[in-house]
């Protein structure tokens, strides 16, 4: 124990710990650029082909997407006028929005046609947002 944390516990004053102290060093300060058409939310930046293939069939490059991991997600629901594709990350209840897209890891993704017609439903549901016109 250190004289000050001591003298602290003298005078019955509580230290608080910031858990995620990069929060106040910028590293997660989420800047949406205009060019963002589409924020990606996922444990690790996807690298399988499908996630490729996804981009290409709605015309997006990867520089038209964020990627967020799910700590990194400190935009309110509200904020967010973009869509936001959760891949094998469950997302908050509060956190859910109209433009919001849940799957499941992308390896299970290819290989179950029922999850890839329903992503493809919710991608042409929101081409518009794709590309504004």
């Amino acid at each position: 124990m250190t004289q000050t944390d001591w003298y602290l516990k003298q005078c019955n004053i509580t230290q608080y710990v910031l858990r995620n102290s990069t929060v106040f060093q910028g590293e997660l300060a989420t800047h949406i650029d205009e060019k963002i058409r589409l924020i990606v939310v996922a444990k690790q930046k996807p690298a399988q082909k499908i996630y490729y293939d996804i981009l290409k069939a709605i015309r997006l490059t990867e520089e038209q997407v964020l990627f967020l991991t799910p700590s990194q997600l400190i935009i309110s629901a509200d904020e967010v006028k973009i869509v936001t594709w959760f891949i094998d990350v469950l997302s908050n209840e509060p956190w859910q929005n109209n433009l919001t897209i849940n799957t499941s890891d992308l390896d299970s993704l290819a290989k179950d046609p029922q999850q890839k017609r329903k992503l493809w439903q919710q991608l042409c549901e929101y081409e518009n947002n794709f590309h504004p016109e």
